[in-house]
């Protein structure tokens, strides 16, 4: 045979160092792969249907397969559709073909319900999931994960017994840097928005009849981690200040044995079924050891810069809302420190600004009582301004208590007004009486 004058097409695979890892490309390849895989589906769905059809004998391995091929279609088909890549008649024939083989299956059928649409249905959603995808891939490029651990609630089983809490762990995105990282964990803490919740997720639990989701999460360490995992960065949530790395040889020895001893203090803790002490000491040990990262960013000078970059943002919900307009000078003096208390109550230890916070509010209720001009009259005359301080008074504790507590430490304040109130017309009177 002469093959001097017979051109032959090759395909040579990229070079690693040519190849552009782009979300374009990663498209492209995530496309490859899928119907690679949905053409060996649909050649197993042909080879079981023939076994089928002449009763051939299957070991076990051959029966788990053939049952859960029909799944593993349904997947892929899914995912072909939720990325935009089902644009073309010969790939919707191929879908077609595995439908016709697998839609009797429950599994099939769990996933696709009716038939599936004509190719115009797909296209006209092309776009929009390939937009998706590409969005979602661009993301996945960024090198640098920001975490926040913490404590997120869960409805108990029975509802008698209300509500559980368990460590857990939220992501809030990537980034392209470690100083963007920091930004981004900045901005969460800024809006205080913690989305526990998977986007398109169902925690609607048959068997109970209920949502049985998570309720609400409490953040306490930020954590920045690179492309391999590898924890670059801790930050503390509720004052919003970042970790410098401990480099120092004695003081790594010191603190990785403090951790050490807690965790195996927690343990003897939770073999005696102990499980808050345990778990308490175990939160110590993280605290103790929230210096510590990855050995290969330990005192990197991007990680230095970036923390001595860092600007924490300032809360001024309350600072820049309240009015103070027409106020007597002490209840300006108290509504605004109770204000700027507000806003710094996520740098502030717990037990420190509450004993301020009622603090303030003794203030506010004092300046109101001293607003009072004429006790004369059975219900004491407030002059309108300091009626409206008084409100946002209550504005500013039902958003630090919340639902749970806001309504029983605003009767308090109330029921402490009051109290005033009767004294001063007592004294008063009494004073009249004289």
């Amino acid at each position: 045979m002469n093959t001097h004058n017979v051109n032959v097409k090759t395909a040579t695979p990229e070079s690693p160092k040519t190849w552009v890892k782009s979300p374009e490309n990663l498209w492209l390849a995530r496309k490859s792969d899928l119907l690679v895989a949905l053409a060996k589906i649909e050649g197993d769905l042909m080879m079981y249907q023939a076994l089928d059809r002449i009763d051939a004998r299957m070991d076990i391995e051959q029966i788990e397969e053939q049952f859960f091929c029909p799944q593993t279609a349904a997947e892929i088909v899914q995912s072909l559709e939720s990325m935009g890549a089902i644009t073309t008649q010969p790939v919707l024939d191929m879908v077609c073909s595995v439908e016709v083989l697998a839609s009797s299956s429950e599994f099939w059928q769990e996933i696709f319900s009716g038939a599936l649409p004509e190719l115009t249905v797909f296209t006209n959603r092309a776009a929009a999931n390939r937009e998706r995808f590409l969005a979602s891939a661009t993301e996945g490029l960024k090198p640098f994960s920001v975490m926040v651990e913490g404590r997120t609630e869960y409805p108990e089983d029975d509802p008698i017994y209300g509500t559980y809490w368990q460590d857990g762990t939220i992501s809030l995105g990537r980034a392209w840097t470690i100083a963007e990282a920091m930004d981004l964990a900045a901005s969460a803490w800024l809006r205080d928005e913690w989305d526990l919740r998977e986007q398109g997720e169902d925690y609607y639990d048959s068997d109970f009849g209920r949502d049985m989701g998570p309720l609400r999460f409490y953040p306490q360490t930020f954590i920045i981690c690179d492309e391999n995992y590898r924890r670059v960065l801790t930050g503390e949530v509720d004052r919003m200040i970042w970790h410098a790395h401990v480099t120092d040889p004695a003081e790594l020895a010191r603190i990785n044995a403090e951790m050490e001893a807690l965790y195996a203090e927690a343990a003897l803790e939770g073999g005696w079924d102990n499980y808050e002490t345990a778990r308490q000491l175990r939160v110590k040990a993280r605290k103790s050891g929230a210096s510590i990262v990855d050995s290969a960013w330990m005192g990197h000078p991007e990680v230095a810069a970036a923390i001595a970059s860092f600007v924490r943002p300032e809360l001024r919900e309350w600072a820049d809302k309240v009015n103070v307009d027409r106020l007597p000078e002490a209840l300006t003096q108290a509504l605004m420190q109770m204000a700027t208390l507000c806003d710094r109550r996520r740098t502030m230890p717990l037990v420190a600004f509450y004993d301020a916070l009622t603090a303030c509010t003794n203030k506010i209720t004092h300046a109101v009582v001293a607003s009072v001009s004429d006790w004369s009259v059975i219900r004491p005359k407030v002059p309108a301004p300091v009626v409206g301080a008084w409100m946002q008074t209550r504005d500013m504790l039902l958003s630090v208590y919340g639902e749970e507590y806001g309504a029983d430490v605003w009767r308090d304040a109330r029921h402490g007004l009051s109290e005033f109130f009767h004294m001063h017309r007592q004294m008063f009177l009494t004073g009249l009486a004289m």
